[in-house]
């Protein structure tokens, strides 16, 4: 049975009972949205992709599908920002839900600093956000990312889903070919390109 219906369209449930979730359909409302958003970016009706991050944001679906994805899939699941908190228990990632959907997005706690050993023998710095922050980036990561995919170039292969370096090994080799009119490749790398604000 579910609740009253608020104002915004938003459904008042009660605490989430984790294990009664199903997944499958969690997922798929999601992924409706997602390609929702997509297709009015392709269209340029920016009220409409405006209107439906908006309402991604709001979503429980998307809440459901952010924690799970950030304390069960993620590799990181385990580790600890610097409050300590890990969400290791059914009804600890089911608080988690019901305390997204009243928390303020915009104020994040501070990261966990520490320092991964690159093989150059230099220290890399890591950030670690806690618990609440990582699913609020997957919260906000559903509702912007399917509007920049849709604008994003082709050809563009860097921290894509559904892309990776074989992908763009492939591209390099058909448009090197002997026979393609392109005769040349540019591999650079900027050096420090993140490690400086400009």
């Amino acid at each position: 049975m579910q609740g009253p219906t608020l104002a915004n369209g938003t459904e008042k449930h009660p605490d989430t009972n984790w294990n009664s979730i199903d997944w499958h359909q969690e997922e798929r409302r999601v992924r409706n949205l997602r390609q929702r958003i997509f297709r009015a970016t392709q269209a340029d009706d920016w009220k409409r992709v405006r209107s439906l991050q908006k309402l991604m944001l709001r979503s429980r679906a998307n809440r459901l599908v952010s924690v799970r994805r950030v304390a069960q899939l993620n590799r990181g699941r385990k580790t600890p920002g610097v409050d300590k908190v890990l969400l290791k228990t059914p009804a600890a990632r089911g608080r988690m839900v019901d305390h997204l959907a009243h928390c303020q997005l915009w104020r994040a706690k501070p990261a966990r600093r520490v320092y991964i050993a690159k093989a150059n023998g230099k220290l890399r710095p890591l950030g670690i956000p806690v618990m609440i922050d990582r699913c609020v980036q997957a919260m906000v990561k559903n509702a912007l990312e399917p509007s920049w995919e849709a604008r994003f170039e082709g050809c563009s292969y860097g921290f894509r889903p559904g892309r990776g370096c074989h992908d763009a090994i492939e591209k390099i080799y058909k448009l090197a070919r002997p026979h393609s009119r392109r005769k040349w490749i540019v591999d650079a790398d900027i050096k420090g390109a993140f490690d400086h604000a400009s």
